[in-house]
């Protein structure tokens, strides 16, 4: 199983880190000197350095208000950005920065409005000031002011009519600034934006259409009723607004049902982009669109093109079984070799097709036996043992002895015998020139815990594998390994600035479970507690009170966890956050406020990790 905050959390630990906290407590106070008493280039610095420490610098908020007050405009940006990411101390910061929202300077204006945005439903008392800078006569002021607007102030009809003609204004400015401003903030419009964005769809300017598919997009499923409309655009001559029309498309998920025949028919689009995004939209929406990709098998043409979009859908294609079981006699051996790998990958609903599977892989003359050694492991088909265990030792097939190790140990993962046979092959495995040979390796050693250790040296090169999905299994896996991937510590931490949202997540998770040996990234997680994505403020969270719990991480972290308790979404994080507190929040009332709350919680497991963990700080 993953672990519930990307899958699964692990034990949680004390591990003790006091000489860093020191360490860290005496830079504070070392930078605070330097920005009270330096010279003008040694305070700007300082104060750089201390939005780089992030929350565990709130002691500095009283010198950093100072500072927005001085001369020196360069010290005045640094200062305001070190207060958004400190975020620490509303009461005193969140005036200090109102006053910096009249500042001369359109860079410090913007500076200032990231700021208090940081601050959330604490920065309420910003909003009249908001609202006037929303006809700032630079565009970038009054579209970042509006998005801000968006992110502090609970919906209202007035403010929120007039913020999103901001926002749709800055649509279509010429800027990408601008108009990437106003793509987060009408993305947290929701559903209210969608009218005036459906208006923008279908215009003479494509650039302007591309940014409102971009917009619908970041709205996600309350944009359904501009299905219509980007079903048109996504039909353009321009090929570029196809396949944003298309992407936005997938992003609506399941309800996008009706454009799924469009999306089928993009997948023979003569720009490789734009089938790119098809596949990736259909996959998004899942289930519903199965139907439709079922008609399309019957369809020689089709075949090709609709077989790889099962293979992902996995257990989602359920419904094709029958339909692809038909397809394992083909006489095209490329449909023959995806029918088998989409069996596969539809697992235990598929079972009924192990004997055929099993024949495939006897026969020596078959040229796809490790497709059907690895569609048997994915149907944990315990009956294909036997002929999996013969396969497993073809001298003359290493991708087939590969594969099937790998299938033994998909169908009994606990087997010594199977784990000692795999390693080495899994380990060689992530080195082929097949993505999803790589991936299915890393997966493999991920289940193997702490066993797979000697494959770190490996994994960590897998981070920087051109597949994205390899490097995502790679850094499950050396999350799953644990401490003994400390080695790939320096190669976990940068991508904590990844562009991939999903990716940086993981990496907190993966320097967590690494330990102690995580410390040099105490610094970047701690300002990962300031981030507008609540999933990876919590994971953040955890990390660190995993790498340092001492007092004044605990401090920063435990309200993050009590939040994710009260707020998250997946049931399973919120039992994981509950035995964490239990074990970090001794001494904090907020930490016992929010395990009281959560005895009320829907889910039975929930008010039961509750009910532990506050016995646990008694």
């Amino acid at each position: 199983m993953r672990p519930p905050l990307i899958g699964t959390l692990a034990c949680l630990f004390f591990c003790c880190s006091v000489p860093l906290v020191v360490a860290e407590d005496q830079e504070v106070s070392l930078y605070v000197s330097q920005l009270e008493r330096g010279k003008s280039e040694e305070k700007t610095t300082a104060a750089r350095m201390l939005g780089e420490i992030g929350p565990a610098a709130a002691s500095a908020v009283p010198s950093l208000v100072k500072a927005i007050e001085s001369d020196e405009a360069g010290l005045r940006y640094e200062a305001i950005l070190a207060l958004g990411r400190i975020n620490s101390s509303p009461k005193q910061t969140i005036p200090a920065l109102n006053r910096a929202l009249s500042d001369s300077s359109p860079i410090l204006r913007h500076v200032s409005i990231d700021a208090l945005s940081m601050f959330g439903s604490d920065a309420l008392t910003s909003v009249p000031q908001l609202k006037k800078l929303l006809k700032d006569k630079e565009p970038l002021i009054s579209v970042s002011a509006a998005r801000a607007i968006m992110e502090i102030a609970p919906p209202k009809a007035a403010e929120s009519d007039e913020a999103i003609a901001v926002l749709i204004a800055g649509l279509k400015n010429e800027h990408a600034e601008v108009s990437s401003e106003a793509v987060q903030g009408l993305a947290l419009a929701g559903a209210p934006a969608v009218s005036s964005l459906q208006k923008l769809l279908g215009g003479s300017n494509a650039q302007i259409s591309q940014n409102a598919c971009d917009a619908l997009a970041a709205i996600g499923p309350s944009a359904a009723p501009a299905i219509d409309q980007l079903i048109v655009a996504s039909k353009a001559q321009d090929s570029s607004l196809r396949w944003h029309a298309i992407s936005a498309l997938g992003d609506l998920g399941p309800g996008a049902e009706s454009a799924v025949t469009t999306l089928i028919a993009a997948l023979s689009d003569s720009d490789s982009q734009v089938k790119f995004s098809a596949e990736q939209s259909l996959l998004k929406i899942g289930k519903p669109a199965v139907p439709a990709l079922i008609q399309s098998l019957k369809t020689d043409n089709s075949q090709k093109l609709v077989l790889p979009i099962l293979i992902g859908m996995g257990p989602d294609a359920e419904g094709a079984t029958s339909n692809l079981v038909a397809l394992l006699s083909s006489k095209d051996q490329e449909t023959q070799r995806d029918a088998i790998l989409a069996l596969g990958a539809i697992g235990q609903s598929a079972k009924s097709t192990s004997p055929q599977l099993i024949k495939f892989l006897a026969d020596e003359r078959f040229p796809f036996r490790p497709a059907a050694a690895y569609a048997l492991g994915k149907l944990g088909a315990k009956d294909a043992v036997s002929a999996i265990k013969t396969s497993s030792s073809a001298k003359d097939n290493p991708v087939l002895r590969l594969v099937s190790v790998w299938a033994l140990l998909q169908i009994d993962p606990a087997n010594e015998e199977y784990q000692t046979a795999a390693l080495p092959e899994l380990t060689t495995a992530l080195q082929s020139e097949t993505p999803l040979v790589r991936l299915e390796a890393a997966v493999a050693l991920g289940q193997m815990g702490s066993r797979a250790k000697s494959a770190v040296p490996e994994l960590k090169l897998r981070l920087k594998d051109n597949d994205p999905g390899v490097r995502m299994e790679s850094l499950v896996a050396l999350a799953e390994i644990g401490p003994d991937s400390q080695q790939a510590v320096a190669e976990i931490e940068p991508l904590l600035d990844n562009r991939d949202v999903a990716l940086r997540p993981i990496a907190c998770y993966a320097l967590g479970r690494i330990g102690v040996a995580s410390k040099h990234a105490v610094p970047r997680l701690q300002q990962l507690l300031s981030s507008r994505n609540s999933h990876e403020k919590t994971i953040a969270a955890w990390a660190l009170v995993n790498i340092a719990p001492e007092p004044d991480t605990l401090k920063v972290a435990i309200p993050v966890l009590a939040d994710a308790l009260l707020g998250a979404s997946n049931p399973s994080v919120r039992v994981q956050v509950a035995e964490a507190l239990g074990k970090f929040g001794s001494g904090s009332p907020t930490a016992a406020e929010a395990l009281k709350g959560a005895l009320k919680d829907q889910d039975q497991s929930v008010r039961t990790a509750a009910e532990l963990a506050l016995a646990k700080l008694k």
